[in-house]
Formats: C-alpha cells, sequence, structure tokens
C-alpha cells in the first residue's frame, strides 16, 4: 500500500517488523570454531535417488545476491522470474564492486551434537571450490544417496578463515525410520525480494514485509 491514512494505520505501517525479523522462525546449523557434530541429510540432491521421499523433498541451489558492506543483506537473484534484478544491475555497473551474484546450497539435516536430543536445522553454504557442497555432490554421483548415512562435520577456523570437514560413515543397513522427523520448508528460508523493494532492502531501508526469514551467516 503506497498511500496510508489514519494514525493507527499510519502506526501499524511505522511497527512492521524489519526484513530479518519476517517470515517463519527457522533453526540454523551453527558451529564453534572446533566443535564437531554427526548430521544426516534429510533430502537428497535429486528425485532418481533410491532414497528420495516425496515427504521429505530436495535440497536446494539457488543464486543469490549480497551486499558486500553488509553480508547479512542477502537475497534470491530474480532475473529469472522477473527478468531484472537491482543487485546484478549494480554488478554490471561495476563487476568489482562485489555485487556479483553466487550460488548457495540449502538442506535440512537431523543433528546430533552429543548435548542435546537429535534436531533439524538448515544448514546454508556458499558454494566454492574449497565449500563442503562438492564432497556432498561427489558422494551422491558415486553412491546415488546421501541421506542413507550419518556423516561428521567439523568446523576450523573463524570468520573467512574457516573450513569444514565433512566424512560420511558406511551406509545405513536398515532404512532410517523418518517419522518423527520434521524437516523445515526451505523455500521459506530464502530471502525473495521483489525488484521494486530491491534496492531498498540491499541498503538498508524499511520495507514491505516478504516471505523470508534471517538467514545464516556462514
Amino acid at each position: 500500500m503506497s498511500v496510508v491514512k489514519g494514525l493507527k494505520n499510519i502506526n501499524a505501517l511505522l511497527d512492521k517488523p524489519k526484513y530479518e525479523n519476517d517470515g517463519p522462525k527457522l533453526k540454523w546449523l551453527k558451529l564453534a570454531d572446533g566443535q564437531s557434530v554427526k548430521i544426516r541429510f534429510i533430502e537428497e540432491l535429486d528425485e532418481d535417488s533410491a532414497n528420495y521421499s516425496e515427504s521429505r523433498g530436495l535440497a536446494l541451489v539457488v543464486k543469490e545476491h549480497v551486499n558486500p558492506k553488509d553480508y547479512k543483506r542477502k537475497a534470491v537473484d530474480t532475473m529469472e522470474s522477473e527478468g531484472r534484478d537491482w543487485a546484478e544491475e549494480m554488478h554490471r555497473k561495476d563487476p568489482k564492486a562485489g555485487w556479483r551474484g553466487r550460488l548457495r546450497f540449502y538442506c535440512n539435516v537431523l543433528v546430533d551434537d552429543g548435548i542435546e536430543a537429535p534436531y533439524v536445522a538448515i544448514w546454508s553454504m556458499g558454494i566454492s571450490k574449497q565449500s563442503s557442497f562438492n564432497t556432498i555432490r561427489e558422494y551422491a554421483l558415486e553412491t546415488g544417496s546421501i541421506s542413507n548415512v550419518l556423516w561428521k562435520l567439523k568446523r576450523n577456523g573463524q570468520g573467512t578463515e574457516t573450513n569444514y570437514t565433512l566424512i560420511p560413515s558406511a551406509p545405513d543397513k536398515e532404512p532410517f525410520d523418518w517419522k518423527a522427523v520434521e524437516p523445515y520448508p526451505l523455500e521459506s528460508a530464502l530471502k525473495k525480494i521483489p525488484y521494486a523493494e530491491q534496492e531498498a532492502y540491499y541498503l538498508g531501508f524499511d520495507g514491505p514485509s516478504v516471505t523470508s526469514s534471517t538467514n545464516a551467516d556462514w
């Protein structure tokens, strides 16, 4: 709504939550430096996998842009859906400014940290030559599945010096019982900002709510 009348309506508009607080509450996988956990992938990478289940679905890879001065300002590229994207326009104006779109992987994992009961969390990571996604992808290509095995995940380092080690164990001898596992809808983890609101979002101005949620920082 571009025109608002009445103090009640004005107050309601001003009191709207910021972009970072919009959407359903999600739990993200976050490890401390040196911490290791056991995880199980809930989704598969491909429908052709012998362990694919429609109820658990598939993991996602999306193209996103990030404000180079504020990494929390991250959103899905809209070139395909709308034919234009504000951050992509900024990249084309100045390729060195840091607005280039990058691929990011999203999946649900069942986490056993040895402290609390196993819980579901969303694992989000950028795709690069050094990322754990390459290990996941190669394993899927080699064996045809990633959800039928328990993995050990360990974090080393902080900030830009962070590295993750991902090691698979032996595949399950018996099918895993998924009855009590409820994955988060991965689409709700994505920042989907319409083109008309992208400039305001990336630059940190307030704006209308969007179907998104706070993203992970790794």
